[in-house]
């Protein structure tokens, strides 16, 4: 004789420990597969409390697949019976035993992911005020960059003069003053080298000479005349 499926522990607590009536649980064992009783025993009792909130979700979406197929090969059957008029109320009554069964575990796996989802808001007042704990003013922090950017200055000049303290001072330049005399003088024996190097002063002494030659003639010429 199936019993009813009553908690042990007192731990359990909300749907954990819920009875589930003792035809239900004869139902369940007669009709559902292997795979589908695990959903069924898992969904009450000390398997339920141990379960992870994943654990829990992930149950919960398969257990609506299951659901949702028994419910429509049940809407299916209703229509084939409509059509045809063939007595199935047998075959019907079956899947929808079945169907029933998996809408109360997936009801089950629902209320515990409240329960679980409570459990975490209940415990995040705690994280929520450690949230807000007010942070160092920002100013502060701007202060202490503004003193390390000035102590970072101050270091820079103090190193330079460090290694501009050995060194010599940079000579002091006086203007170039010109003297024109001695320009002119310069640029005379210039010139006048150059026209050595380049044969021109022979050659005006040369023209000379002939020219000098020519005159004498034409006095001649005038004299015997």
């Amino acid at each position: 004789m199936a019993k009813s499926t009553k908690p042990n522990s007192t731990k359990h607590v909300g749907v954990a420990a819920e009875i589930i009536p003792a035809e239900i649980v004869a139902k369940a064992r007669a009709l559902l597969t292997a795979a589908e009783k695990k959903f069924f025993d898992s969904s009450f009792g000390a398997a339920l409390a141990k379960h992870t909130h994943a654990q829990v979700e992930s149950a919960t979406k398969q257990a609506r697949i299951l659901r949702n197929k028994w419910r429509d090969l049940y809407q299916a059957q209703s229509r084939s019976a409509k059509r045809t008029g063939r007595a199935t109320e047998a075959a019907n009554a079956r899947t929808r035993d079945k169907h029933d069964i998996l809408s109360g575990v997936v009801e089950r796996f629902e209320k515990r992911l409240q329960e679980l989802q409570a459990m975490v808001t209940a415990a995040s007042p705690v994280k929520t005020a450690a949230a807000r704990k007010p942070s160092r003013p920002a100013t502060k922090a701007k202060v202490t960059v503004k003193r390390t950017v000035k102590a970072t200055a101050v270091k820079s000049k103090k190193a330079s003069r460090r290694v501009t303290a050995g060194l010599p001072a940079a000579p002091v330049t006086e203007p170039v003053r010109f003297d024109r005399a001695k320009q002119r003088t310069a640029v005379t024996a210039a010139k006048a080298s150059r026209i050595k190097r380049s044969g021109q002063g022979t050659q005006r002494l040369g023209h000379m000479a002939a020219s000098g030659r020519r005159a004498q003639r034409r006095r001649d010429i005038h004299s015997r005349g």
